[in-house]
């Protein structure tokens, strides 16, 4: 049985963060409703981008106007049934629509309040809207980020939503563990910049230390070496000599002694100080051989490093393959539709796909009988405009 099997989500978010945090509770087995607006979410314009299909997995689609009283009242039905409300509104604008912590609290006392925003709950940012290129800009992250003397770069990903749903996950699941102990639900307050603070946190501890920020490096770093990518006769590869460990372990396996015992690049320190003289010797070196031919010294001696694939090359690579890391769910008008897979691999409570990313509304009048409506008031209602149905 998946952990998550009795527990009824009700998702109001959109985007990524938020709904990475529902997908990943759907995936644990949770009954998740995507609650939306009549039109659908922010990112509904790109759903053959596969945006959507891409973290809304494992959820059941209820799509409600809340600016009406149908759509608050089937709403404030399930509030009083429901273990998590997960909500992603720019802070005060859920308050308005009549269901803030304060309010549905009083309703079901039990019920566990996640709330997503750019900037939190506190703050003299609270109210702005928060994007996750924009809160890589303000913490520092795009400024570490790029090529070597070159401009600043957004991280090629979504990072700090992706970071942010699965710490959200987990603050639910914590919440839940609480509940068990006190029978009281309570509010989780996450952000995206406080998330990204924490992702920062070792550039946080050496400012903090020498009073330095990060130097932009391309695929190295100002405080470790050799740590980077380095071109070969074919494909490139990283190298993480991340200590002076793995740096005996590089040189072993290369049969490189001399650069062992050159007492240049003894420590860390030393290497760091002589990376322009070390750096391109390693850069010769493996210039004159292939990637595979490299690799295959490298990895049986432990060291860490890996090839540098694009992403077509990962996704058919053996070890994503039986590692089970890519979903292909058909989507009926669209054709098969990959996505990555949940990471959590529990041997007890095997992770599957019980249904794809829904439609706008296509869970509607299934949801609205479970929660007493007849057909009658399903069809007035949507007569009204407070729902929509598929």
């Amino acid at each position: 049985m998946l952990p998550l099997s009795d527990t009824l989500v009700l998702d109001l978010t959109q985007v990524i963060a938020g709904p990475t945090a529902g997908q990943i509770l759907g995936d644990m087995g949770a009954d998740v409703i995507k609650v939306e607006p009549l039109n659908g979410e922010h990112f509904r314009p790109h759903f053959d981008g596969a945006w959507v299909p891409s973290m809304n997995r494992n959820k059941r689609g209820l799509a409600l106007d809340l600016r009406t009283q149908g759509g608050r009242d089937v709403l404030m039905r399930l509030v009083r049934k429901a273990d998590v409300f997960m909500e992603a509104f720019t802070p005060g604008v859920i308050d308005k629509l009549g269901f803030g912590w304060d309010t549905v609290s009083k309703e079901n006392e039990r019920l566990i309040y996640a709330s997503v925003s750019g900037y939190g709950q506190t703050g003299p940012y609270a109210g702005r809207a928060g994007y996750d290129p924009c809160i890589q800009a303000e913490i520092g992250l795009m400024d570490a980020t790029g090529p070597d003397g070159g401009e600043m770069c957004r991280v090629g990903t979504a990072a700090i939503d992706y970071c942010t749903g699965s710490f959200c996950a987990a603050g639910i699941a914590f919440a839940l563990l609480g509940r068990h102990k006190t029978g009281k639900g309570q509010r989780l307050d996450l952000s995206l910049f406080d998330v990204g603070m924490h992702m920062m946190s070792h550039w946080i501890t050496n400012q903090g230390r020498t009073g330095e920020d990060p130097v932009r490096m391309g695929t190295s770093n100002s405080i470790l070496s050799p740590l980077r990518v380095f071109p070969t006769k074919t494909r490139p590869i990283f190298v993480a000599g991340t200590n002076d460990a793995f740096w005996r372990l590089l040189c072993t396996a290369l049969g490189k002694q001399e650069w062992l015992a050159d007492k240049r690049f003894a420590t860390n320190a030393d290497r760091v100080a002589n990376r322009a003289i070390l750096e391109p010797m390693i850069e010769a070196y493996f210039m004159e051989h292939t990637a595979d031919e490299l690799l295959d010294k490298l990895i049986p001696a432990g060291m860490a490093c890996g090839a540098a694939y694009k992403v077509s090359d990962v996704m058919v690579s053996a070890h994503a393959e039986a590692r089970g890391s890519v979903l292909e769910i058909d989507y009926p008008g669209i054709g098969p539709v990959k996505s990555a897979a949940n990471p959590i691999k529990l041997s007890d409570a095997p992770v599957e796909t019980r249904r794809k990313s829904p439609m706008v509304g296509e869970h509607t009048v299934e949801i609205m009988r479970e929660v007493g409506y007849s057909d009658t008031d399903i069809a007035s209602l949507r007569d009204a405009k407070a729902i929509a149905t598929l």
